[in-house]
């Protein structure tokens, strides 16, 4: 029971943020008609007459007036998408959605008559339960055999079965519903007078300001957490926790003016201590760009999109402070006002005035504002710890995702779905590495770096040029990902031009330092085969930098299948023509590497790193690395070995027939200046050991 507790609570949570464009939109309307400023109210009647207000009203009723009712529709489409379907026949959401819309609307009905307020903020607590009720129910009865009286055969068209078999199981759930709508119909109202009576039972025993301000914070902050409009309910059924508007403060009751300046600083819960305390702990992500979006509409205490958005509405490690801190600025406002520190006022302000201002024109005094911002600064600190936990768990959550994004992006197979089509978080967070792949083609983030190759002898014969990804947010990011993403949605043509611009530009300026004998390798995605102007592109890069073509090598992958078209087989006979050096990386465990030594020709190849890594524990890799190593040398094809690491393995693999080595052994991937002090030190080591 507590698994499925949790699991509604996550989907009314889930329903909280599928509103924030909505309530975003309401925000919005709601902050032009109330802008605290008289000069604003008079320019906007003067410009657009005395009902200017009626069409943002309007944007009002027509989101937030629709609240209750549009979670109710969200929470059982939610709950029917989490729960599993042991039953194996799906429910279309947009069934789902239809029962729960129909069923608010007959709750609602049953206990009163429909308008606008039946179906607003105040609806939110009857939205929630219609909406889990709807959901489980007609789960329920959908996986029921003897309420399944309308089935159709399975070949029937796809929306006209789910339709004519759900039938029977909505009809059932909207049933149920009206019997409990009825139910809670019967329940005994509370008596009209109880706060009024709750108020002079405490104004009788002393202190009643003190009790009577907590228990309406409490009131409003609990009403908040769960979704519901706090203030809403205190203006509709318990004013008498408050004086009149207008009336100076006796030590009795306070007033809600007081009450919204000096507790609910940014909106319930003193909401601007928590956007501060963001601020300050959270440097990225989207909690950041939350923050940003609630600070405007913060300062004008409306905090609807921090509270759905973060969220704080049934956010367990919200709670305490969500509660706390209200109750404490409550009870140390008490104490200014009734050690004299403070004055009230007795002239109302708007309640969307901002903090600061608010505590002037209540006070008339510059302590109001410094109060204030003591009780920000205090806020901010109460909220520090808990943001710090909650920042943790979603930068845990974020290396989870990031991870099984990666594993995802990068697995292998010969027929690959591209990740970024995927609908579940996978393909989010690839979308958005995507994204960020463009943004940061576009900026050159990408860096390369260069791992020198050497021959038996020794000597440095050239490099490989390896793509770098410092992403801005997770740090360095595997180039296999930025390649795959490329690849999956057509951006490899453009980094691959970046890549041989910025290869042949580094060239170019290593020659000028006397290293024109090093050559550079490159590595092509067979995609980028299937350009066109792939090769005269690349004729007209090696002119600009003055480059021979034989300087340069192009390392086609062999984890990728090389597309079987005419234009490839055109592009590859040209390269072949212009002189560039072709050779096939990953040898060994593609696809088809053989038949693409009978199909162009190849002046290398590079043993896969799975074979070179275990050369020395695992016969059968040996062998294998034997025998491509004895194919090199009848085609009179270089033969490289990768992930060299150890001196032992560069013996065994040189033993094999390799004739170039590659990996940690001889040095890491080597970014522009460091690789050119590694060709003179080489250098200057070869002239010694020739005298």
């Amino acid at each position: 029971m507590l698994k499925r507790g949790h699991l509604w609570i996550m989907a009314v949570r889930d329903s909280f943020v599928s509103l924030i464009p909505v309530t975003l939109f309401g925000v919005i309307a709601i902050l032009l008609q109330d802008f605290p400023l008289p000069a604003y109210q008079s320019m906007m009647g003067e410009l657009f007459s005395a009902q200017w207000k009626a069409p943002l009203r309007l944007i009002q009723n027509g989101t937030h007036g629709v609240f209750g009712m549009m979670l109710c529709v969200l929470i059982a489409i939610h709950v029917v998408h989490r729960l599993k379907n042991d039953f194996g026949e799906e429910i279309p959401h947009i069934l789902v959605g239809s029962s729960a819309l129909t069923n608010f609307m007959i709750f609602i009905a049953v206990q009163g008559p429909l308008n606008a307020q039946s179906l607003n903020h105040e609806a939110i607590s009857v939205g929630i339960g219609v909406g889990i009720l709807s959901a489980e129910i007609l789960r329920w009865a959908a996986g029921t055999r003897l309420l399944n009286l309308t089935a159709m055969p399975y070949d029937t068209e796809r929306i006209f079965y789910h339709s004519l078999r759900l039938t029977t199981p909505v009809i059932c759930t909207g049933l149920c519903i009206t019997l409990v709508a009825f139910a809670f119909k019967a329940l005994p109202a509370p008596p009209l007078d109880f706060w009024r009576n709750l108020v002079d039972t405490v104004q009788r025993h002393g202190s009643a300001a003190w009790w009577l301000s907590s228990l309406a914070t409490l009131i409003n902050q609990l009403f908040w957490f769960i979704g519901a409009h706090g203030s809403h309910f205190l203006d509709s059924y318990a004013t008498a926790l408050f004086a009149p508007w207008g009336t100076p403060y006796d030590g009795t009751l306070a007033s809600r003016t007081m009450f919204n300046a000096f507790v609910l600083l940014g909106g319930s819960g003193a909401t601007l201590g928590l956007l501060l305390a963001i601020r300050i702990v959270v440097h990225a992500g989207p909690s950041r760009k939350l923050m940003q979006f609630s600070v405007l509409p913060g300062l004008f205490n409306i905090n609807e999109t921090i509270l759905y958005g973060l969220p704080v509405v049934l956010n367990p490690t919200y709670l305490f402070p969500f509660i706390v801190v209200p109750l404490l600025l409550t009870g140390l406002t008490l104490g200014c006002f009734d050690l004299g520190l403070l004055e009230l006022r007795p002239d109302p302000i708007p309640w969307t005035t901002p903090p600061l201002i608010s505590g002037w024109l209540l006070t008339g005094s510059w302590r109001g504002v410094a109060w204030q911002i003591a009780e920000l600064a205090l806020s901010t600190a109460l909220y520090l710890p808990f943001v710090k936990q909650v920042e943790s768990r979603r930068l845990r959550r974020q290396s989870h995702n990031l991870a099984e994004t990666t594993e995802a992006i990068l697995s292998e197979g010969r027929i690959r779905v591209p990740i970024v089509s995927r609908h579940d978080q996978v393909g989010l967070i690839a979308r958005g590495l995507l994204t960020d792949l463009r943004h940061d083609l576009q900026r050159d983030v990408f860096q390369l770096a260069y791992q020198p190759k050497h021959a038996l002898n020794g000597g440095v014969v050239g490099v490989e040029a390896l793509l770098r990804w410092p992403h801005r947010r997770h740090g360095a990011l595997s180039p296999a990902i930025a390649v795959t993403l490329a690849e999956d949605s057509g951006d490899i043509h453009q980094l691959g031009r970046w890549v041989l611009e910025q290869a042949c530009a580094c060239k170019a300026r290593w020659n000028s330092h006397g290293f024109g004998q090093i050559n550079m390798a490159v590595n092509v995605s067979p995609l980028q085969l299937t350009d066109r102007q792939f090769v005269p592109r690349l004729a007209e890069i090696l002119k600009r930098h003055g480059l021979a073509p034989d300087e340069i090598e192009l390392e086609i992958t062999e984890s990728q299948h090389i597309p079987d078209s005419s234009v490839v087989d055109t592009a590859l006979r040209d390269l072949s023509a212009l002189g560039i050096r072709l050779s096939m990386d990953d040898f060994g465990m593609g696809y088809s590497s053989l038949l693409h030594l009978r199909r162009f020709h190849v002046h290398a190849i590079k043993i896969d790193g799975t074979l070179t890594r275990d050369v020395l524990s695992n016969t059968t890799s040996a062998d294998i690395i034997r025998t491509i190593a004895t194919l090199g040398r009848a085609q009179k094809i270089d033969v490289i070995a990768e992930f060299v690491e150890t001196r032992a393995q560069r013996e065994r693999l040189a033993e094999l027939g390799c004739d170039c080595f590659q990996g940690y052994f001889h040095s890491p991937a080597l970014y522009e200046k460091a690789c050119l002090e590694y060709f003179r030190l080489h250098a200057a080591g070869s002239a010694a050991n020739a005298d």
